[in-house]
């Protein structure tokens, strides 16, 4: 491999871990625009593991993320690995999320299984399922979850 070929493979994956950084952002930030716009015109979200199905398509991913800002959810990712196969890519990627519901601290956690495109030069989710192992109050913990994904 060229080194011009690896500098742009690191570059790619650079950007690749942006855009899961700005995911998370944009959900801090409950701006639904900027989450949709980091989605293909075509992208989707699958949360069918939290029982909400699969929402494809910019209006419906803003009309989505929308109806969730009330958790106000902070997300946190680690354990990036990704497969570049040219304006094409896979990743996976654990998640933390930290959320409320009323007075209520809820924790969980998860893996995000991703397909990226690179649309005139710039990296986009093509689809993103989200599998949560859990997603629980933290006076209950995780132990004796029963909820989607239970480990």
């Amino acid at each position: 491999m060229k080194l011009e070929d690896m500098v742009q493979e690191l570059w790619d994956r650079e950007k690749i871990k942006e855009l899961t950084y700005q995911y998370g952002l944009a959900i801090e930030a409950q701006d639904a625009d900027r989450m949709a716009n980091l989605f293909t015109e075509d992208g989707s979200v699958d949360f069918s593991s939290l029982g909400r199905g699969v929402i494809k398509g910019h209006q419906n991913l803003r009309e989505f993320y929308r109806g969730t800002w009330p958790l106000k959810v902070k997300p946190f990712f680690t354990n990036h690995v990704i497969q570049i196969n040219g304006n094409q890519a896979t990743g996976v990627c654990s998640l933390e999320n930290r959320a409320t519901r009323g007075d209520e601290s809820l924790i969980g956690a998860g893996r995000l299984y991703d397909e990226y495109e690179k649309i005139n030069g710039e990296w986009k989710f093509k689809s993103r399922r989200v599998e949560m192992f859990y997603f629980v109050p933290l006076s209950e913990g995780w132990a004796k979850a029963t909820g989607p994904g239970k480990l």
